[in-house]
């Protein structure tokens, strides 16, 4: 007799096994890759990498400064006392202010360690005279370098000038090559500067804010710089 038969005779049933249907299996992946996939990437712009840009040197950098109109103040200062003096008993008042802004930023310059004038010339004009070399660099002074320039013949050059450009160094290889220059529509004068070297962006600050306490400064923004 039969499986079937024995429990058809005893009036029973069996009920069929039913199988569950079988689960897909996860799609192999190479080792490592989970762990990859549910890690969330590091962003490369936190605050240790705007730490280590801050940090970065530049060996180039571009600087533009606009001034207001008014004459930057010459009081309290000796050779811009003197300067202002023999700008007005020659008579030069626009060109004089001129002379004044660039007088007030190699001060400005001076106070950053950058007292060596290697080279300065106003348009149209040409070159000035170039100071002669003293024995201490770290007690040269622009300014009364620029006044004996001017009272050696450069007047007539200075009544013309409608800019004025220098080239400074320090003594550590460092370098500014700064234009002032007058903005006729607007009346007003504005300066660019180029330093070269190595520069941290706290020595850029501390380069701002002596132009800012010498000169009537209304903006002043890097545009251009370049990482050493």
């Amino acid at each position: 007799m039969t499986f079937a038969e024995d429990n058809a005779i005893v009036g029973t049933s069996v009920p069929m096994s039913v199988v569950p249907p079988k689960e897909a299996e996860p799609a192999l992946a190479a080792p490592g890759t989970g762990e990859l996939l549910a890690t969330p990437k590091q962003s490369i712009s936190g605050p240790r990498s705007n730490r280590r840009k801050r940090n970065r040197p530049y060996s180039h950098v571009h600087l533009e400064v606009d001034l207001t109109p008014e004459a930057p103040s010459s009081a309290g200062v000796p050779a811009l006392e003197q300067l202002a003096g023999l700008l007005n008993e020659k008579k030069i008042v626009e060109q004089g202010t001129l002379i004044l802004m660039a007088a007030a930023t190699l001060h400005a310059l001076a106070a950053r360690r950058f007292r060596r004038v290697d080279e300065w010339e106003v348009v149209p004009g040409g070159a000035l005279p170039p100071p002669t070399p003293g024995k201490d660099p770290d007690a040269a002074e622009p300014v009364g370098d620029l006044l004996t320039a001017l009272e050696s013949g450069a007047w007539a050059s200075v009544g013309k000038a409608r800019s004025f450009s220098a080239s400074l160094s320090d003594l550590s290889g460092g370098r500014v090559d700064v234009t002032v220059r007058r903005v006729h529509r607007e009346r007003r004068h504005a300066l660019s500067l180029d330093l070269w070297g190595n520069w941290t962006h706290e020595a850029v600050k501390d380069l701002e804010g002596s132009l800012s306490q010498r000169l009537p400064v209304l903006k002043s923004e890097i545009t251009k710089y370049q990482y050493a």
